[in-house]
Parts: C-alpha cells; sequence; structure tokens
C-alpha cells in the first residue's frame, strides 16, 4: 500500500473516530447537554488536533524519503540522505540504514568503505547496529585483514543484537582466508549454539569443515552435527526460513552461491570414517 494512500486512511479514521465520540451526545442526549459536553472537554479536542497536527507535519517533513521508497528509486533516496548527511553532519540509525542498502543495490562499495570509515572516525554510537552492512564489502571482497580489523573488536559487543551471531561468523570466515583455522574455529564454533538459527549453523557446520582437516576430533563432531541438521528441516522449511533472514541480515541476500553450495554439502550421504 503506498503512503500517501496510508496518510489519508490515517487521517480518516482518527477524525472519524474524534466526530464519533464529540458529536455522540446531539443525537442522543439533546443540544443542551452536548453543549455542556464540548464546554468540559475542549481541551481534549485541542489536545488531538495539536497531535495530529504534529504527526501530520512529521509526514510532509518526510515526504521525500517516503516518495523515493515508494517508487524504489534507490538512486534518487542515495543522492537525497547523502544531501542531509553533508548538511546536518549525521543521519539517524533508520536513515543511515536505508542510505546503506540504497548503496548495496546501486553496488557502490567505494561508498559504503567511505561511510564505514566515517563512522570509525566520528565514533558513532549505533556502529555496532549498522556493522554488518558496512563490513559487508569486506566479506564479499574476501579482504581477510579488512574483515578482521573492522569486525574483530565487534565480536563481543552485545549492542549489535541479531547481527552479533553473523559477526563472529564473519571473522571466523576471514581467518580461515588467512589459513588460521585455530583462530576460526571458536567463533565458527559458537555459530553451533544458536539453535534458532540454522541457517547460521549450516554456515559455520561448512566452514568447521575446513578446520576438521587433519584434526580427527573436529572432524568427526562436524559429520555428527551435520546428519543431526540434516534431518531436522525439509527443504521448504529451510527455503522458508531462508528467505526469511533475506530481510532480517544483509548478509544472507548477497551470498546465494556459499549458501547453495552449504545446502548441498548439508544433502550428502553420511561418511563413514570423517576425517
Amino acid at each position: 500500500m503506498k503512503f500517501k494512500t496510508l496518510f489519508f486512511l490515517f487521517n480518516f479514521i482518527l477524525l472519524l473516530s474524534f466526530a464519533f465520540i464529540f458529536l455522540m451526545p446531539l443525537p442522543v442526549l439533546g443540544w443542551e447537554y452536548a453543549l455542556s459536553f464540548w464546554k468540559q472537554n475542549w481541551l481534549i479536542a485541542v489536545l488531538f488536533i495539536v497531535v495530529l497536527g504534529g504527526i501530520d507535519s512529521y509526514f510532509f517533513v518526510q515526504w521525500p524519503l517516503y516518495r523515493r521508497l515508494e517508487r524504489e528509486d534507490w538512486s534518487g533516496l542515495k543522492d537525497l540522505l547523502e544531501s542531509q548527511w553533508k548538511h546536518k553532519g549525521r543521519l539517524s540509525l533508520g536513515r543511515t540504514r536505508i542510505y546503506l542498502n540504497s548503496l548495496l543495490i546501486e553496488q557502490k562499495p567505494n561508498a559504503i568503505a567511505a561511510v564505514r570509515l566515517r563512522c570509525l572516525e566520528n565514533r558513532s554510537k549505533f556502529l555496532p547496529k549498522i556493522a554488518l552492512s558496512l563490513g559487508l564489502p569486506l566479506v564479499l571482497e574476501g579482504n581477510a585483514d579488512g574483515i578482521e580489523e573492522f569486525f574483530g573488536p565487534l565480536v563481543e559487543n552485545k549492542k549489535a543484537g541479531g547481527d552479533l551471531p553473523w559477526i563472529r561468523w564473519s571473522v571466523g570466515f576471514g581467518r580461515l582466508l588467512k589459513k588460521d583455522a585455530d583462530g576460526a574455529r571458536p567463533l565458527l564454533e559458537r555459530g553451533l549454539t544458536e539453535k534458532k538459527n540454522p541457517l547460521l549453523r549450516l554456515l559455520s557446520l561448512y566452514l568447521l569443515e575446513n578446520c576438521g582437516v587433519g584434526n580427527p576430533e573436529v572432524a568427526a563432531r562436524v559429520e555428527q552435527e551435520r546428519l543431526r541438521l540434516k534431518t531436522q528441516f525439509t527443504p521448504k522449511e529451510w527455503q522458508s526460513h531462508h528467505d526469511g533472514l533475506k530481510e532480517k541480515i544483509i548478509l544472507v541476500l548477497f551470498m546465494e552461491k556459499l549458501i547453495a553450495d552449504a545446502r548441498t554439502w548439508l544433502a550428502q550421504p553420511a561418511k563413514e570414517n570423517p576425517q
């Protein structure tokens, strides 16, 4: 539904409700009681008008943003938010997320790198909450040193919320790229504890298989966990979970190939002697 339609429906419902409450005494109890009721409650009416006016004013101020979102005008959205950032020197958390998404859609990794640098320089208080988007180009490029440098200090930062397990996975991924299996393994093993996130468990297992080369104990655990995970979900349930995460975790949206490879690996028959 369009933002403009939602705006008019919102105003119509509120005004209709207000009119029903304030005009109800007139047909039910008569003109005299209605006047008395209105005199006693006029302040509520004024407060209602002020609040509604404030909400409508906010909508009109934000309309340039809503209009571009509605049209999926990512280039225009990027330019608008870039201009606001330069003018105000900062953006709210919500607008920063929208800005980063527009850069990702426009495939402008250099611009994301500039935002990442600016957030680090300004010590942005909401850096952990947008770190996954800021560091996504580093993961996609396979920039192991960049992943470690940016994500490393955040692996225990609870302000990252639901992104934190994915940040840990990203650092584990970066360490594997550097052939540091011992450094990657503890982080990837923590991904196995995410019982409500089977996709993260799968990707953690998929990378852990590399840590099991030459380590029979790790290889045996990976195989055991793989077979357990394999039987827990149907292909339809996997797809539903995958599709749901695309809207929540930006990393998932850009890792289709790796996820497909991991799904293929998961479906393999059991190994007799995992090594």
